[in-house]
């Protein structure tokens, strides 16, 4: 159901998850949550990958980035600049945190993604027919 719901657009989406909030709040803040994740980084262009890293804070960032994957953590490494990853990876591989701040910090990260997405700033394309 969630795969699915990110294919929507956002109109459409937030039709069925206000719809969805009125008979279970809970669900629909829980699905909402879940729609996107760091790894759809890999989907948005390197324009849109440049403005939302300059729309957080690159440590948080690197912090939340504890919590996926080497592959994932590797891709976005590899499309941005030399300084900008730098700065993650060393959060990321070198900051011992609990990973009860890794959560929050990824909350944080993630509600300035799914701003930016609702906004129209980043566009995820999956399937690479954006024109």
């Amino acid at each position: 159901m969630i795969k699915a719901l990110s294919l929507l657009d956002k109109d459409e989406r937030d039709r069925l998850l206000k719809n969805l909030a009125l008979k279970d709040q809970a669900l629909a803040q829980i699905i909402n949550s879940q729609l996107y994740s760091l790894e759809d980084l890999r989907y948005i262009s390197p324009k849109m990958l440049v403005e939302f890293l300059r729309s957080t804070d690159l440590t948080k960032l690197g912090h939340a980035l504890k919590l996926y994957s080497e592959e994932t953590r590797e891709h976005l490494y590899m499309r941005v600049s030399d300084s900008m990853a730098t700065e993650v990876r060393d959060a990321c591989e070198h900051d011992k945190i609990p990973k009860s701040l890794a959560q929050e910090e990824h909350a944080t990260i993630m509600e300035i993604f799914r701003k930016m997405i609702d906004s129209g700033k980043i566009i995820i394309s999956k399937d690479d027919k954006l024109v």
